[in-house]
């Protein structure tokens, strides 16, 4: 009995012209903000807001390191500063008996960054 065995599984579906579906939502709330910005600001105001953030549309539906999109990264970083900076290791020792728990507890703080 023979299988097909899929193909290139690595790439995602183009639906909407060159784009993947999430390179276009993510070019489409690029341009929808900009378009709000556009009415709301001043002419030269909005082209001195509207290339930064066209720009963090652009890499954030274009932009792949190590074939991770960009949007994975900003999320790690966001994680990172929002999580404590505490670690805490605790070592438990058991006798031979297996009656006594002992617990060490080593607190490891980075307290420059604060």
């Amino acid at each position: 009995m023979k299988f097909q065995v899929p193909q290139f599984i690595e790439t995602e579906t183009k639906l909407i012209g060159p784009f993947t579906l999430k390179q276009f939502l993510w070019l489409a709330s690029g341009g929808a903000m900009l378009f709000l910005l556009f009415l709301t600001m001043n002419r030269f105001v909005f082209f001195v807001v509207a290339i930064p953030i066209g720009g963090l549309f652009a890499a954030l539906a274009f932009v792949r390191i190590n074939e991770t999109p960009l949007m994975n990264y900003v999320l790690y970083g966001v994680a990172f500063f929002l999580s404590p900076k505490q670690y805490i290791f605790k070592k438990e020792e058991q006798s031979e008996l297996g009656e006594i728990n002992i617990s060490k507890e080593i607190i490891i703080s980075d307290e420059n960054q604060k």
